[in-house]
């Protein structure tokens, strides 16, 4: 859910595949973009013409009668570098001209929220971060309701079964689909798996704990991992001695994604920031900040603090850049979460700085099973001077076609489980790290209880979730450094959620 965060993974498509991670420079991503630009259609082959004839794609697109131009906004980065070329295509196919604006991440929030507070039409897509759905669901059109228009209910919904529910369920507003996913950072947990499996790691682990070595899936376990790993220079690990300190645990709880951390822990208890309450019908009755839920933040941080004693001390203000180091040039063990879109990034640096031939990663779920989702979608802007073509570049951007480009050409994660599905990511020698990659997230995807845990999230279904996302950034992270006591952090947390929602949203909210 970061407005900030712009990561770039570059594929080189040959015959092995390596994606050159979440950030990298110009002179890093050269050859890997050059050798995706010529390759990615033939590796495609067959399975890519399959999927093709059975999906929407450009050649589905009808005859336009709105010639307007279209504008929208988008980030700078390496995956629309790659996605310029085919909203070319589209212009070429309907004769619209869309004018494509590009500045830094930091910017999109202010830039489109203007305009679209004031219904000025200036953007005809807007570029939506997931924390912002509902709060702009009032300047966006209802895919569906175009879909009646332009198209059809039962071919629209057809294709867009083909993303993942939980990341369309993220782009609702009360049941109506306000955005169609561009591509997704859902988080996961990344150990060092030959860490994991040496014989000495696990005897030794054993013996002080008491049970086997194997990813966490608790609290507890979580915690005594990060204990154990944490270890001095010249220490052993795997057998060989360190020639630098290790930490157990890699975490970001700098103030910037430390929200995005504690929700990973805090959904993992079944609980979230605020009780989401709904009527018979599904709309919305209440929000309810109950002592359960003062309870569940109040024990999720004390865990937390515990855990930053097993990370390095530039957790306190890290981002997820440094974590992904960390793991990378192997000061740590486990980036206890983080967006999954970073997993081939940290799988590289692994490669290139542990002077370890065997070592690896593994993803697995993040404590409880329920991590952080969400994505950079695309929605039809109400004030739009051209809704009908606006509908058809958007089911386009979402459709197989732009979606494989995202992650095969662009190196983003794409939220389509036909393109995850392909069986190229399966072949030996993309296994790893890709394969484990989209294992890990059609796996995730397809748990219903999650589905459902999702749409009840605070996040995505209140108003003025957008605004207590910003601010939580802060208050969680005076808990986490000590500036407030937990305490005081939980109070705080609390009056300012009850006060923003007040504001920005039409749903009551109360205390108890």
């Amino acid at each position: 859910m970061k407005k900030f965060i712009v990561i770039i993974m570059a594929v080189a498509l040959a015959l092995t595949l390596a994606f050159v991670g979440c950030k990298t420079t110009t002179a890093e991503t050269t050859t890997a973009e050059t050798t995706a630009a010529a390759t990615t259609e033939a590796a495609a082959g067959e399975t890519k013409e399959t999927a093709e004839a059975k999906t929407f794609g450009l050649a589905d697109v009808p005859e336009i009668s709105n010639k307007a131009d279209l504008n929208l906004i988008v980030e700078t980065g390496g995956v629309f570098d790659k996605i310029i070329p085919y909203i070319e295509k589209f212009t070429g196919k309907t004769g619209i001209k869309v004018n494509v604006e590009r500045v830094a991440s930091p910017v999109v929030y202010s830039k489109e929220n203007v305009e679209l507070v004031a219904g000025t039409g200036v953007y005809d897509l807007a570029y939506v971060e997931t924390s912002w759905t509902n709060e702009w669901a009032q300047y966006l059109f209802d895919f569906r309701e175009l879909a009646a228009q332009y198209d059809t209910v039962e071919a629209f919904d057809a294709d867009i079964s083909n993303h993942s529910p939980v990341i369309l369920a993220c782009g609702q507003a009360q049941g109506k689909q306000m955005v169609l996913p561009f591509y997704t950072y859902h988080m996961g947990m990344f150990i060092r798996q030959d860490v994991y499996d040496d014989p000495t790691e696990q005897a030794a682990f054993k013996e002080k704990y008491g049970y086997d070595l194997k990813a966490a899936t608790n609290y507890k376990e979580l915690r005594d991992q990060g204990e154990f790993f944490t270890r001095k220079k010249g220490a052993m690990l795997k057998g060989k001695v360190l020639e630098q300190d290790l930490y157990g645990l890699a975490m970001q709880a700098g103030a910037y994604q430390d929200n995005d951390e504690f929700s990973c822990y805090l959904w993992g208890k079944g609980a979230d920031y605020v009780k989401v309450v709904k009527n018979a019908d599904g709309s919305l009755k209440e929000y309810v900040i109950d002592q359960a839920t003062k309870d569940a933040i109040k024990q999720t941080m004390e865990e937390y603090i515990a855990l930053t004693k097993f990370a390095s001390p530039g957790s306190l203000t890290a981002n997820f850049d440094f974590v992904v180091t960390e793991q990378g040039e192997g000061r740590a063990i486990v980036q206890n979460t983080m967006f999954s879109n970073c997993f081939a990034w940290t799988a590289g640096i692994v490669k290139e700085k542990v002077a370890d031939p065997d070592a690896k990663l593994g993803i697995y779920q993040t404590l409880g099973g329920k991590p952080y989702t969400g994505a950079w979608s695309f929605g039809v802007v109400k004030a739009s001077k051209n809704p009908e073509g606006a509908y058809w570049l958007a089911r386009y951007l979402a459709s197989f076609e732009c979606s494989e480009a995202v992650m095969k050409e662009g190196g983003q994660l794409s939220t389509r489980m036909d393109v995850l599905s392909d069986p190229e990511w399966k072949n030996a020698e993309n296994m790893y790290p890709f394969g484990i990659l989209v294992d890990y997230l059609l796996s995730n995807w397809t748990d219903q209880s999650y589905v459902d845990f999702i749409k009840n999230a605070w996040y995505f279904n209140s108003t003025a979730a957008g605004k207590v996302y910003e601010m939580q950034m802060s208050v969680l992270s005076k808990g986490i450094s000590g500036e407030l006591t937990v305490d005081a952090m939980v109070k705080e947390l609390v009056s300012q959620t009850i006060s923003l929602t007040s504001k920005f949203d039409k749903v009551p909210i109360r205390e108890e």
